[in-house]
């Protein structure tokens, strides 16, 4: 489909294929010296790969660039020209860094400066109203407007409907039939028993069921469909130097949902990637804090940036509480079976069932 965003027939195995990552150069920065070129991993994410193409440091947006090496068989599950047309729509709205090129199993786009946020950050007041006002402002973003106006012409099929549970049955279509994988806990209801053990593994029929059972809940969800990223978690959100800013990277999940779906699965990353210490998930106090202000801050994106006549009711506060708490289900279902996927396909050094 044609996009706004670059394209070239290269294949980056790794951060440390420098010959295909200079290629790449020649056409990101190709007045980049190639023997001054530097290379820093930030990680070997759980979906993805991202390093740094950088001359010197400290690292900053004039002389460094982010590359995503696209997670194994990724494609299957993510329309990567769609994500590539979002991410080209978020920074002309002054939400992302710029996209440079798309290349055959990975992007190229601008370094974000700062740090990845922790636990510590996340309840602190200053902070995370910081990251609610952050992600109101996402979701009052004219997406569609702006999709509609510039790619009605070109094939871009616009779909505003929410896709969390769509995608998870998407999820569960590429489940291979024969389970190669181990779950720690017990699935109720219909399972198959691993031989010689108490471990249960939830068949593809039952977590269909699941999904269906969900979107009969969710069906008279009342918050806003809204534009979102849909994996914020730790890494995926960035302090500024100054300590002064928020900025949400790496789309790669983004697309419709309920609003109140994004705060859920935002307030589950709480409790951690791995390890889990459910301890930590919000308590009820930081939830009406963090919802109160999420809720002003989308009525005054939405009210032009006017703050005159926004008010904020604790009855609208408990309202939206009770649909978070309904859409927790729906991130732990649509996560949990990511996660058999990842186990089966996945070719990362990541224990996708622990």
């Amino acid at each position: 489909m044609p996009g706004p965003v670059k394209d070239v027939d290269l294949r980056i195995e790794s951060y440390k294929d420098v010959s295909s990552i200079r290629t790449l150069m020649s056409f990101v920065k190709p007045g980049w010296p190639f023997d001054k070129l530097q290379f820093k991993l930030f990680n070997e994410g759980t979906s993805n790969v991202l390093f740094a193409v950088f001359l010197d440091h400290p690292l900053a947006p004039d002389n460094c660039v982010l590359v995503r090496i696209f997670g194994y068989q990724t494609e299957l599950y993510i329309d990567r020209d769609r994500e590539a047309i979002y991410l080209w729509i978020l920074n002309q709205l002054n939400f992302a860094s710029q996209v440079f090129y798309k290349f055959t199993n990975g992007i190229c786009y601008g370094f974000v400066p700062g740090s990845t946020v922790n636990y510590d950050l996340l309840t602190d007041p200053k902070f995370f109203k910081m990251i609610a006002k952050k992600m109101a402002a996402l979701h009052t973003l004219p997406i569609d407007e702006f999709a509609e106006q510039h790619f009605s012409d070109v094939g871009f099929i616009f779909d505003t409907s929410p896709s969390v549970l769509n995608s998870a049955l998407k999820f569960i279509s590429l489940i291979s039939d024969k389970l190669l994988f181990k779950v720690t806990t017990n699935c109720a209801g219909d399972g198959i028993t691993d031989n010689g053990s108490n471990l249960v593994f939830p068949t593809k029929e039952y977590l269909i069921e699941e999904v269906l059972f969900l979107r009969k809940l969710l069906s008279t969800a009342k918050s806003p469909v809204r534009f979102c990223h849909n994996d914020l978690l730790f890494g995926n959100i960035v302090l500024s130097p100054g300590k002064d800013s928020i900025h949400f990277i790496d789309f790669e999940y983004c697309g419709y949902n309920h609003v109140c779906y994004e705060i859920a699965n935002h307030f589950c990353e709480y409790t951690g990637m791995t390890d889990h210490d459910f301890s930590r998930y919000p308590s009820h106090q930081l939830q009406v804090e963090w919802v109160r202000t999420y809720l002003f801050a989308f009525k005054h994106y939405s009210n032009g940036d006017s703050n005159d006549s926004i008010f904020v009711e604790e009855q609208e506060i408990d309202a939206w509480l009770d649909e978070i708490r309904n859409f927790t289900l729906a991130s732990h279902l649509y996560w949990g079976i990511w996660s058999i996927v990842q186990s089966q396909r996945s070719k990362l050094n990541f224990d996708y069932t622990k």
